[in-house]
């Protein structure tokens, strides 16, 4: 074997020249070599000849000969070189060794260093499936987050640990443009320190700023031209490509030698976000076996980032990691305050429930959930639950020490169903400040990642077995709500203020909605609370339409615990009942309030037989019978007269005889929508003084 090294070093440098002026007229090695800069081909050459020395050594062993193929194997197969091309230019190089050296070393030498060439062949082979394997594994992984990611910010948190993993990868990170269309990562691994932190300062730094925007200096790199142009895009290699010139000390620095850009994405839609994936060599991401990586793993975040977008209407700007880091600090720096809405009972005009709602204290600012939340990762969320949680309970005990004893309800995140250590600080918590387990409820925020998978079914079963109540947040906010109020186990349903929205011509159905979603919680012996009530008006028309509880700035705006028990000292308290009754200068919702109870009551006396011919006797005054007389009656939504009565037995004919799809009846609403605003205006006393004093 002497001869045989001793030969090497003399032709080892020709051989390799040689050799890779050979691979200079294959078409595929040719486009591998042409990404490489001059220093880099140099680079290259001089691995190589060490590697053929390499293979000489007697004392080299299996493992040892296995190990430094499977890292050139590697590099290989993450640059794009394909297994057919791989092996044909591994012939190439056997026959230029042989021509080299094979008359001047023994038959057994060159026999030995045939194997190990073979063998170097074979192990490189197997480095080109593991880094299958790698793909393969780490898509099945994106999957499933895809589909069960809970919010924006958990998925990419998510997405950056599973690519973190995948062996072409040495770094990756994820992003979007700010108003002005500097892009910013929110999440990110890898690079020279391994530390996504370290990187993602790295990518941001002073003089690396990166645009969105074609007519900015910062705005040619591959994330503006992805962000631009909606495909992936390139960087084949930092050292070479001029358009990337800015940052290449920073990506030498990192380790950074070449990088795709993936725009994410519904089809046909512009960018949510961008993903940039990192490799530790020139020309990764352009081989075939790539490419079918980089597309796929596109087309499934791009799904992941649109169903996000949807279900919880994504800010449209990023949160840069600096932000989030200091905003998940103060979640565990004392920077937490709760503050608290009172909820009214219609039915008892008082308030025995507050809604426990997080502030963090910023210096001078007081940030609301809609300004961090979205920024926080899934273990911020939970030491903010459990944080929250603590400090209501702690100022509930306080409350009833002075004298007031309240419930308290508190949001519990959509990501608790996938984590029992949201079980294990509720119960700790309910311990911790003896509060009895009914005195508390969580509000389950309606979702789609809330897929009702037997797992979640079991953490809310925990939940009600611990004496916990349940409510199912924002009914009508997500696709499948009604399916979970009738399979899950709420105790409380809260209408969605959007459901409610009372504008203009839409105030009947709205009001028509709020009713059907009322008396389908009543029928399933569930609650049901109004949120967003900003007016006296829609306080008076909630009550009539038989809703048991309301909060809103009507009631009280979120305070902090020290201001609640003065507040309830000092509160107007309603009365529910009145509310609910006839009044004089009632409102105009409130008196289309009164008309969607009647037309639903008639409605429903006219399915039973014969009692549609009873109620058009009764629409024409004739020997009206005592159950048409209770039902039929408009009320006090008009005064009594002539007029209204004929009113209303134009309705009751145009509803049993046309239904409401009839043009009479759409007539003789459009008469009494004008008729009711009319009567109250006429009814309802001026309008107050404003006052400045709060």
């Amino acid at each position: 074997m002497q001869t045989l090294i001793e030969a090497l070093q003399r032709t080892a440098d020709l051989v390799v020249n040689q050799f890779y002026e050979e691979l200079a007229r294959l078409p595929k090695s040719r486009r591998i070599l042409e990404m490489l800069s001059e220093q880099e081909l140099a680079h290259l050459k001089g691995r190589q000849v060490q590697n053929l020395l390499a293979l000489a050594q007697p004392a080299l062993n299996s493992q040892e000969h296995a190990a430094m193929a499977m890292r050139i194997g590697r590099i290989h197969a993450i640059v794009g070189l394909d297994k057919e091309e791989l092996v044909r230019s591994r012939g190439i190089l056997q026959e230029l060794v042989y021509k080299q050296i094979g008359h001047r070393v023994s038959g057994q030498a060159l026999s030995l260093y045939a194997r190990r060439l073979t063998s170097d062949t074979a192990w490189q082979l197997k480095a080109y499936q593991a880094v299958e394997d790698s793909q393969q594994e780490v898509l099945q992984r994106i999957t499933r987050i895809v589909w069960v990611a809970g919010s924006y910010t958990h998925f990419i948190d998510q997405v950056i640990g599973a690519l973190s993993t995948h062996d072409e990868l040495v770094a990756c990170a994820i992003g979007r443009p700010d108003a002005a269309g500097i892009f910013h990562f929110e999440a990110g691994a890898g690079g020279s320190a391994q530390d996504g932190n370290v990187l993602l300062a790295a990518l941001g730094g002073q003089g690396h700023d990166i645009s969105v925007r074609a007519d900015h200096p910062c705005g040619q790199g591959a994330v503006g031209r992805a962000w631009r142009s909606g495909k992936a895009e390139r960087v084949v290699n930092y050292q070479t490509d001029p358009l990337v010139a800015r940052w290449r000390e920073m990506a030498e620095r990192e380790g950074l030698r070449s990088a795709v850009a993936l725009p994410l994405a519904a089809p046909g839609q512009p960018p949510i976000a961008v993903l940039m994936l990192y490799s530790a060599w020139p020309g990764g991401f352009v081989g075939p076996d790539q490419v079918a990586f980089v597309e796929l793993l596109q087309t499934l975040l791009g799904c992941a980032v649109t169903r996000l977008q949807i279900q919880e209407g994504m800010h449209g700007a990023a949160v840069p990691v600096s932000v989030r880091q200091h905003r998940a600090a103060l979640v565990r720096t004392g920077a937490l305050e709760m503050h608290y809405q009172p909820l009214l009972n219609l039915a008892t005009g008082r308030c025995g429930k507050v809604e426990a709602l997080a502030r963090l204290r910023d210096g001078e600012r007081l940030l609301t959930p809609d300004e961090f939340l979205f920024s926080l990762a899934s273990d911020d969320l939970l030491e903010l639950f459990a944080r929250g949680l603590d400090q209501a309970l702690a100022d509930r005990r306080q409350w009833l020490a002075a004298g007031h004893d309240l419930d308290i309800s508190i949001n519990l995140p959509p990501a608790a169903l996938n984590d029992i250590r949201y079980f294990e600080a509720t119960r700790e918590a309910l311990q911790t400040h003896a509060c009895p387990s009914a005195r508390l409820t969580l509000e389950v925020l309606e979702t789609e990642a809330f897929s009702l998978i037997e797992g979640q079914r079991a953490i809310l079963a925990k939940f009600r077995a611990l004496g916990v109540l349940l409510a199912q947040d924002d009914l009508g906010s997500g696709h499948s709500g009604l399916a979970r109020l009738r399979e899950l186990p709420f105790d409380w349903i809260k209408i969605d203020r959007e459901i409610a929205q009372l504008d203009g011509d839409t105030a009947l159905d709205a009001l028509r909605v709020v009713y059907q979603v009322t008396r389908l919680g009543h029928s399933l012996g569930k609650l049901v609370l109004a949120e967003g009530v900003d007016s006296a008006d829609l306080l008076a028309a909630l009550a009539i339409l038989g809703v048991d509880g309301v909060q809103g700035y009507v009631i009280a705006r979120p305070m902090p615990a020290a201001q609640l028990p003065g507040w309830i000292a000092g509160a107007d308290v309603h009365d529910a009942h009145d509310a609910s009754g006839a009044q004089a200068g009632e409102s105009v919702l409130a008196r289309l309030a009164r008309f969607v109870v009647w037309e639903e009551r008639v409605q429903l006396i006219a399915a039973a037989p014969g009692a549609a011919r009873d109620l058009l006797k009764a629409a024409g005054f004739v020997a009206l019978t005592p159950l048409a007389e209770a039902l039929v009656g408009l009320g006090d939504m008009l005064p009594a007269g002539a007029a209204r009565d004929e009113l209303q037995s134009d309705l009751l004919r145009a509803l049993l005889d046309g239904g409401r799809e009839s043009d009479a009846w759409r007539a003789a609403l459009d008469r009494l929508m004008r008729a009711i605003v009319a009567t109250a205006q006429a009814t309802l006393p001026p309008a107050p003084v404003p006052s400045h004093t709060h």
